[in-house]
């Protein structure tokens, strides 16, 4: 790693961190910069060294949250034996990553659409998603385990309902974190085509 990030690492962790824990205390709103500033302990030349914004920094926030999350489902998911435990472990993996950063999927689903980057980092996060999926029931639907017609499709529905149970759980507070698994897994397995045997 060169010289120089390996300086600026720690001040922009610190950065992200603090604002975390800022955004999920008080709201993306209530936040001004200043504040901001100060409970990363940075100076102002050092925050803008780093991030042009607020806004910035939870786009980069929202981009680190899936980032993780796409990667631990890269590695965990081409060792899956079969569509079910597939659907299982990346209910599994959701959970994990989203759980205990409820108030940062809270700011991401609420605020995406009024800050423009982030709506960019969260559109291309589910298209991705979206891509991953619709490959792979493709290649199910080719070796005759599963019949579906319109992979694309059936990819963007079940992204749009699984965001919905996401919403319930992060926005409305109606499930708590293991309602929110089941849900997940059952809205996963009312949607998707049955494997044949």
């Amino acid at each position: 790693m060169p010289r120089r990030a390996l300086r600026d690492r720690p001040s922009a962790d610190r950065i992200l961190n603090a604002t975390e824990a800022l955004f999920a205390n008080k709201g993306y709103g209530e936040v001004s910069l200043r504040q901001l500033i100060a409970a990363a302990g940075v100076s102002t030349t050092a925050f803008y060294a780093r991030f042009d914004s607020k806004a910035a920094v939870l786009d980069t926030l929202t981009e680190r949250l899936f980032a993780e999350l796409q990667l631990e489902a890269a590695m965990t998911l081409r060792n899956v034996k079969d569509f079910a435990s597939g659907i299982e472990q990346g209910v599994d993996i959701l959970c994990a990553r989203f759980g205990p950063r409820k108030a940062l999927v809270r700011l991401i689903v609420a605020e995406s659409g009024s800050l423009v980057p982030m709506l960019s980092t969260r559109r291309k996060s589910y298209a991705m998603l979206s891509g991953f999926l619709a490959h792979y029931f493709k290649v199910l639907a080719d070796r005759g385990r599963i019949r579906v017609e319109e992979p694309t499709a059936l990819a963007w529905a079940l992204v749009g309902a699984l965001e919905m149970q996401i919403v319930r759980w992060a926005v409305w507070d109606e499930l708590d974190i293991d309602q929110l698994c089941t849900e997940l897994l059952a809205v996963a397995r009312a949607i998707l085509p049955k494997e044949k045997s």
